[in-house]
């Protein structure tokens, strides 16, 4: 009888052990009730100027909320530079004939250098989330500049061609 036994070689970077995610939602994920009691707030009584949703363990859930005198500043430093999010935003700006008008942005925060599986994670779920949240436009951004860009706060500079005739 001849036993051939294989050995495993344990995987240099992580000496063999399984990783785990922090946040790893499984595929039941609901959503808190409370995101849709304060959505509710900032909506109809303008109480918030902004809110910032993440990936809990079991639902998604609050993680922020902008006090109403708060400014899109304090929304971008509230955003974290290597974790995916969601987040609403009150930008209130005036019209051409001087009235003050409010649009009700859904921003999903995808920074470059967030993990695929967050990335992954983020993108299944905001459907769920999304759709108790009414009445709002729908952004993606990686980072401030975009953001900015995509609420039409900077215009993008088009490249110039050079013909050479």
């Amino acid at each position: 009888i001849i036993v051939i036994m294989s050995q495993v070689d344990n995987h240099l970077k992580t000496g063999g052990e399984i990783l785990e995610y922090k946040n790893k939602p499984s595929g039941n994920l609901t959503v808190s009730s409370k995101c849709g009691e304060i959505f509710q707030e900032l909506k109809l009584r303008r109480k918030h100027r902004y809110i910032i949703f993440k990936i809990g363990e079991e639902e998604v859930e609050v993680e922020v909320v902008g006090k109403r005198n708060e400014t899109l500043d304090n929304l971008k430093k509230a955003l974290p530079y290597t974790e995916c999010r969601y987040a609403i935003y009150d930008q209130e700006y005036k019209t051409t004939d001087g009235r003050l008008v409010s649009k009700l942005w859904f921003i999903s925060w995808l920074p470059n250098n967030s993990t695929p599986y967050g990335k992954m994670a983020y993108t299944s779920t905001k459907g769920k989330l999304r759709d108790t949240l009414p009445g709002v436009f729908d952004i993606q951004a990686a980072n401030p500049d975009e953001l900015d860009s995509a609420l039409g706060l900077t215009v993008e500079e088009e490249e110039e061609e050079d013909f050479d005739f």
